[in-house]
């Protein structure tokens, strides 16, 4: 019995010892995985969360001005104002000796901050059209909005053809220079229609809403779209105001207005492939589509951080049968290109079209960066930089000179070249002969909002040094690989046949 007890002992300890490390190597083959569809799907979760809470933001924020709306034909400071300023202007429009209607005027403005403070104006306008009084007198105070030169607003549309219309959605309106929406509300006295009050609503309110990017990363933003196609909130992206002004005709927005919602990876209006969650909704009457994307480019990079293990090798593979593959071009780089020379630890700008050159990249690493067609480095970067430093300690540790030659040269270029939404445009270069700068390099540049459709690595492993050359004038690499004693040279020199980084992270994702 004993010897039983001690061999089901022994069978339980084995069968323990095989779960755990089944379990061990599931968690570690899983942490080397990708999952190739999850993660998209994740992005669109997100997306569609933040597109929800957008838009009941938006409907929750205009049904307390639509309350605020149904309050004013009670409101008797209002509607005191509205007969009395009606029956002067009747009588006596050049106010020349009524003292009383400045200070009614004064006390109009107080009650209109108290209580109408989200309200850019009120127009108080007689059943004939005439603005005879409004709080910020622009140019469309005292005239006529069905006869005179604002005739062809929606605002005066709405008055002569829909007078009941509660709503005006967003236009341009030209006596305010800017986009505004009306809140209409008919006055009348005993049956009769003597005119409306016209509650003029900025976008800005919205705008703000939107423009908060809290959760949508880098490149994420939520906008609307107007039933015309026309972006009713400002870019992200775009340094001017695109509202009113910007058509977008994209495979979201047509969808939107067919089947109301749905989500897909699209192009979007800068021609950029992106995430998108849409979805159509009625204000007032009106249809507005909602949107919220984020560069898809930003959700494969945030993919391979989070699987760099995975896809590192798998990088590092696709480059050297890259380099494997080249021939031996019988030219020489330094006889047929000559430039400005960039040693070891130093970097040089060009915006004039010159060649940039840098010899011996040998342990070292040399980093192209251009904006194409305006400006563009090269930088020679040694050993001892911290782009070859991937642990934490070993960067920080106070023994050795260590430069940081990558993070001072994109904080520069940051700082003097581009405005913030050009950092997307930057290309990077990445020349070397090993590969034991690679994961710092990408790290380095995420973490400063690089993303890796951004990114090339020129690899080759089979060569001893590198000798580079930049040619600002049309955004050219030239790369001569050489072995020892110059044997076995190989020549390359069409950086735009090679995928980017990001571009091997999708192909690796979907294999």
């Amino acid at each position: 019995m004993k010897t039983l007890s001690l061999n089901i002992l022994r069978i339980t300890k084995n069968i323990v010892c095989f779960m755990a490390c089944t379990i061990l190597l599931l968690v570690l083959f899983g942490c080397a995985q990708s999952p190739q569809h999850d993660e998209i799907e994740a992005y669109f979760r997100v997306l569609d969360k933040i597109k929800v809470t957008k838009k009941r933001q938006m409907i929750d924020y205009f049904s307390k001005i639509k309350q605020t709306v149904h309050e004013v034909d009670r409101d008797e400071k209002i509607l005191h104002c509205f007969t009395v300023m009606r029956n002067y202007c009747n009588s006596n429009p050049m106010r020349t000796d009524a003292p009383s209607l400045y200070k009614l005027e004064y006390e109009m403005d107080v009650h209109y901050v108290e209580k109408y403070g989200d309200f850019y104006d009120i127009l108080f306008i007689d059943n004939k059209g005439f603005v005879f009084h409004s709080i910020k007198h622009e140019a469309d105070y005292h005239t006529n909005l069905f006869t005179g030169q604002f005739s062809d607003t929606q605002l005066a549309k709405h008055m002569k053809n829909n007078p009941d219309s509660e709503f005006v959605d967003y236009e341009f309106y030209s006596p305010s220079d800017e986009p505004a929406a009306f809140f209409l509300k008919p006055v009348q006295e005993n049956n009769e229609m003597l005119g409306w009050l016209a509650l003029q609503f900025p976008i800005n309110k919205i705008n703000a809403i939107l423009s908060d990017h809290k959760g949508l990363g880098r490149t994420g933003e939520v906008y609307l779209v107007n039933k015309n196609k026309l972006m009713l909130t400002d870019s992200r992206f775009i340094e001017d105001s695109t509202i009113l002004k910007l058509k977008i005709d994209t495979d979201a927005i047509r969808l939107a207005l067919t089947r109301e919602s749905g989500k897909m990876i699209i192009n979007d209006y800068r021609d950029v492939r992106v995430l998108s969650s849409f979805e159509q909704f009625d204000i007032f009457g009106h249809s507005w589509i909602i949107i919220a994307e984020i560069d898809e480019d930003e959700a494969v990079s945030n993919h391979y951080q989070k699987y760099k293990k995975f896809y590192l090798p798998r990088i590092v593979e696709y480059y050297t049968n890259i380099a494997s593959k080249m021939n031996t071009s019988g030219k020489e780089m330094s006889r047929s290109i000559k430039g400005k020379r960039v040693d070891m630890n130093e970097f040089c700008m060009t915006r004039s079209g010159e060649v940039l050159e840098t010899q011996g990249v040998g342990p070292c690493t040399s980093i192209i960066i251009y904006y194409p067609k305006k400006f563009g480095y090269l930088a020679h970067i040694s050993p001892k930089d911290e782009i070859y430093q991937k642990s934490l300690l070993l960067k920080y540790l106070p023994w050795g000179e260590k430069t940081c030659f990558l993070e001072e040269l994109v904080k520069r270029i940051q700082y003097y070249d581009i405005y913030p939404y050009q950092l997307k445009d930057l290309q990077f270069v990445v020349i070397a002969t090993h590969d034991k700068s690679l994961e710092t390099i990408i790290d380095q540049l995420f973490n400063m909002g690089v993303n890796l459709a951004q990114i090339k690595f020129l690899y080759n492993p089979l060569a001893n040094y590198a000798n580079v050359a930049f040619n600002q004038s049309d955004d050219s690499v030239y790369v001569e690989w050489l072995a020892e004693n110059r044997k076995n040279a190989s020549f390359f020199e069409n950086t735009s046949t090679i995928d980017s980084i990001g571009t091997m992270v999708k192909k690796i994702t979907v294999q």
